[in-house]
């Protein structure tokens, strides 16, 4: 389990091919949130809270997809960009930085037991620590 870190990424995956790559919910959520707060959202400031709740509130929901296909998530990524049309930022920001990489944050790629870890942040703490 990962940031979102391509180099990292690419790297794992040339050393170890057959594993599965997992996204840190946790670092999901703030780049996510960091995203929104800046003015190229369209969402930004304080007259924008509740819309920014709504989107982070249906992330959650695109996360919670767990069928064993991609369906489930295809279907929720299509009901998102529908919601969210009179924003198009934000639908255009989803297309090009996660619904590609679904299989990486969602729950239907994590399809082993992994403790219910959903965060890299026990092992960051741990690394500060020692």
């Amino acid at each position: 389990m990962v940031d979102k870190d391509f180099a990292e990424i690419n790297a794992l995956q040339k050393v170890f091919p057959e594993s599965a790559i997992l996204l840190c919910w946790y670092h999901v959520l703030q780049a996510v949130n960091r995203w929104l707060s800046k003015s190229e959202s369209g969402v930004h400031g304080l007259s924008n809270t509740q819309k920014r709740n709504e989107i982070i509130s249906f992330f959650c929901k695109l996360k919670a997809c767990t069928s064993v296909s991609e369906d489930d998530f295809k279907a929720t990524s299509a009901e998102f960009c529908q919601t969210f049309k009179q924003y198009p930022l934000v639908c255009q920001y989803f297309q090009k930085h996660w619904e590609g990489i679904g299989h990486m944050w969602c729950d239907y790629g994590r399809r082993f037991s992994h403790a219910r870890s959903e965060t890299n942040n026990v092992i960051e703490r741990y690394d500060l620590l020692f």
